[in-house]
C-alpha cells in the first residue's frame, strides 16, 4: 500500500475528522493536501507499542518539521489536537468541523478542473526528489517493525494494553538481561 501512496500520481486530499492514530496520522505525509476537523486528534504511538513508525515517516516527519519536533512526536507517542497539526505543518489547513468535508471537496473539484497532464507532472517534479527516500525508509522501517512486534517489549505493550494498565518495561529489561 504505501508503495501505491508513494508513487501515486494524482493529487491526493484527505479530510481528517476525529482520531488519526498511527498509520492514520503517517499516511497524511502522503497526501497533497491535507484538511483537518478543529477537533481532530492526531497521535503516533508506535514507541508505546515498542514498535516503530511506518509508511515513510521516519523520513517524511523530520523532512517536513525538523528533527527535534519529529523527535518529540514520535519518540515520545503523545497525542496532539489538530491546532498543533496545523502549526507544525503536519496538515494544509484546519477547518470548523461542519465545513470540513465541503472544504476538501472544493478542493478536489479545484483539481478536477486542471489540466491533467500538467497536474500529474507538478506533483511528479515536487515528488520526485524525495521518492527514493521515502521508499528506503519504509523499506527499513518494515524490517525493523518485523523485529519490534515479536520482541518481549512489545508483548509486554500488548499484553498491558489488553489488561487496561500501563506497561512495566522493566520486566522485559530484566528478563533480557537473565537470558
Amino acid at each position: 500500500m504505501i508503495g501505491a501512496l508513494i508513487n501515486f500520481e494524482k493529487p491526493v486530499v484527505a479530510a481528517v475528522h476525529g482520531a488519526a492514530i498511527g498509520g492514520g496520522t503517517t499516511m497524511l505525509t502522503h497526501c497533497d493536501f491535507v484538511y483537518a476537523g478543529e477537533s481532530a486528534k492526531f497521535q503516533m504511538p508506535f514507541i508505546n507499542l515498542a514498535l516503530v513508525p511506518e509508511f515513510g515517516t521516519s523520513y517524511s516527519i523530520p523532512a517536513r518539521i525538523g528533527y527535534l519536533r519529529a523527535a518529540e512526536l514520535i519518540e515520545l507517542g503523545l497525542p496532539f489536537d489538530a491546532q498543533r497539526a496545523g502549526e507544525l505543518g503536519l496538515v494544509t489547513r484546519v477547518v470548523p468541523d461542519q465545513k470540513l468535508l465541503a472544504t476538501a471537496t472544493e478542493t478536489a473539484q479545484k483539481l478536477a478542473e486542471k489540466p491533467t497532464i500538467a497536474l500529474q507532472a507538478c506533483k511528479r517534479l515536487m515528488r520526485q526528489p524525495v521518492r527514493a527516500q521515502l521508499e528506503q525508509a519504509a523499506k527499513l522501517e518494515n524490517e525493523e517493525f518485523s523485529v519490534r512486534v515479536r520482541s518481549a517489549d512489545a508483548k509486554e505493550a500488548f499484553t498491558a494494553f489488553i489488561e487496561k494498565r500501563r506497561p512495566d518495561f522493566t520486566r522485559t529489561k530484566n528478563s533480557a538481561t537473565a537470558a
